[in-house]
């Protein structure tokens, strides 16, 4: 064998590339999440070794190069000198530079490459196994992840079984399939290991097996008592099986035991949160406490806080937020939604108007709208409008429905009729919009303009079921054109047999008839099918008119009850002069 002699190195100038890329046992993981791999901190000295064959002068001028650019920071440069000599030489301890540094960098299809180096010229090596057995991971081949992490267990190593098998979960079943027989056929194998045996576990829960999943738990809490992973698996089993006490009383035993274990913790708080707000909350700021710096739990502490209507931990966890620059739209928003509900509107726009986009983007967007309008500033909301539909032009037609909607609800009709008619200039052809106004004309009592937006649908679209239904109705309720109507409407039936709105308006226009035997047996129907107010008003109106009134009032106090706002009820109580 070879000899070498020991080149020391500063810890100064290697910390840049030994943070933040050292592997941490797999056995820590506590599945069946991914777990973010925890940096360890570097020797206050490290030895590197330097073989006794010297490299050409132009690889050692590279390499010094990279060690000057790592120290200066310049990690992309250091990183393509080591992956180009690691490339040309094949050296062990070149390429596990290059791989770690690319770690560092997020870089993970180059630390795979790297990592492939390093393995083959020291294919024994624990750390270039578990290495290469990451970086599979991190590119998401997890059958290849799973082969090194076996090679590192015949090794004696660590290997991330359990890393592996939580990461299957974004995997199609008939390739998760294919792991869990390799997992399987390694478990014959190794039968007491308890990271096989919490993977294999994980796959089938993700496989919706749970009971298999259960009773291999089991197995693994007999053979390993003090088993987080396998704690924390059985307390997630015994959620989807909708046992949730069982799961709750365990981990708050558990946590009895292991207080300062985080995942254990974060786990049973999730849990909570489906039960108990109060506890939950608890949980959640002792891990905000444990891990100060923690978005994700400083999130949820902040979301539990709202639920619970804790509006000054909400506001304060949402700030920390923000001082930490983590998850600012998301706090923004919240922040925005609380100083709505104080109605504080100055404070919320400044809030809605820094969400930007992602799942709250939509909702601080009505929200910003609807304060606009509820101000009168039409203005502004325009313009804001008009930002959001330069920003996102694939949705500028939902945006000009949404802006129109939204003034149609606080009632101001004529803007509402500007912002959808100029949506239509640019969007003439858009049966989304021409919906919108044909329901605001019927509105303003505009039958003519009303039809002929809905006549213009159907032309576009001859099967538009709302178009069709509504047309008709309207047709039964304000005009004298039944044959008409009803042809519309048996179109309608035909196209969508079980739609409670659809055979709504057919009983509106069989009552509109007389026909009332049948006009009472559609209604009822319809109300069975998909009870609202207006099918109510509609129902109870017959019942009345037949002598019913006794199950007409009951049918209107049903009504009432499903939405006690809406003044449909009320206007047929009035006109037909009757009491509840």
């Amino acid at each position: 064998m070879v000899k070498h002699r020991p080149l020391i190195l500063s810890s100064v100038t290697l910390f840049w590339v030994l943070s933040g890329c050292s592997l941490q046992s797999a056995r820590s993981v506590a599945a069946p999440e991914p777990e973010e791999v925890a940096p360890i901190k570097p020797p206050m000295e490290v030895r590197i070794e330097q073989p006794a064959r010297p490299f050409p002068t132009e690889t050692l001028y590279s390499l010094l190069t990279a060690e000057i650019a790592g120290s200066r920071a310049q990690y992309d440069l250091a990183l393509s000198n080591y992956s180009q000599q690691a490339r040309e030489t094949h050296d062990p301890q070149i390429a596990e530079r290059a791989t770690l540094i690319a770690r560092y960098l997020n870089n993970n299809d180059l630390a795979l490459e790297m990592a492939r180096i390093w393995v083959d010229a020291s294919p024994e090596n624990k750390d270039a196994l578990a290495n290469t057995s990451m970086a599979y991971l991190q590119t998401g081949q997890l059958r290849e992840a799973f082969n090194y992490s076996v090679r590192l267990l015949d090794q004696g190593g660590e290997p991330l079984f359990q890393n592996i098998a939580a990461n299957a979960a974004r995997l199609q079943d008939e390739e998760r399939a294919k792991l869990l027989s390799d997992f399987a056929s390694q478990l014959q194998q190794h039968p007491q290991d308890e990271q096989l045996i919490v993977g294999t576990g994980i796959l089938l829960q993700q496989q919706g097996k749970y009971e298999e999943a259960m009773n291999l738990t089991h197995q693994a809490l007999k053979l390993h008592p003090r088993s987080i992973p396998a704690a924390i698996l059985e307390a997630n089993l015994l959620h989807q099986l909708k046992r949730d006490e069982e799961a709750i009383a365990k981990m708050a035993t558990l946590l009895e035991f292991y207080p300062d274990n985080i995942s254990l913790r974060q786990q049973y708080a999730r849990i909570l949160t489906h039960h108990d707000l109060d506890l939950a909350q608890q949980q959640f700021q002792i891990l905000v406490k444990q891990r100060p710096g923690d978005g994700e739990l400083l999130l949820s502490l902040g979301i539990i806080a709202m639920e619970r209507k804790d509006t000054e931990t909400a506001r304060k966890t949402f700030e920390a937020l923000l001082d930490k620059d983590q998850h600012l739209s998301t706090a923004h928003y919240y922040l925005g939604r609380m100083a709505e509900a104080r109605q504080d509107s100055a404070e919320a726009i400044i809030h809605f108007l820094q969400v930007d986009s992602g799942n709250d983007f939509l909702s601080a967007t009505l929200s910003l709208l609807d304060i606009f309008v509820r101000q009168q500033d039409f203005l502004s909301a325009q313009q804001h409008m008009n930002r959001v539909r330069l920003r996102f032009p694939d949705q500028s037609e939902a945006l000009y429905t949404l802006h129109g909607q939204t003034l149609v609800k606080h009632n101001y009709l004529t803007e509402a009729d500007k912002v959808l008619s100029e949506g239509l200039v640019n969007y003439p052809n858009s049966t989304r919009l021409l919906f919108a106004r044909a329901m605001l004309n019927n509105q303003r009592n505009r039958l003519t303009a009303t039809e002929q937006d809905l006549r213009q649908i159907l032309k576009l679209d001859a099967n538009n079921v709302s178009a069709l239904n509504s047309l008709g109705y309207i047709l039964a309720d304000r005009t004298q054109r039944y044959d008409e109507a009803r042809q519309l409407l048996d179109k309608a039936l035909r196209l969508k047999p079980d739609d409670s709105a659809i055979m709504d308006s057919m009983g509106w226009l069989l009552y509109r008839l007389g026909k009332y035997p049948e006009a009472l047996s559609q209604l009822r129907s319809a109300f069975n099918t998909g009870p609202n107010p207006e099918i109510a008003a509609h129902l109870g109106e017959i019942l009345w008119m037949i002598g019913e009134q006794d199950e007409a009032r009951r049918i209107w106090e049903e009504g009432i009850k499903l939405a006690p706002g809406d003044p449909v009820i009320q206007e047929t109580l009035q006109r037909l002069k009757a009491d509840l």
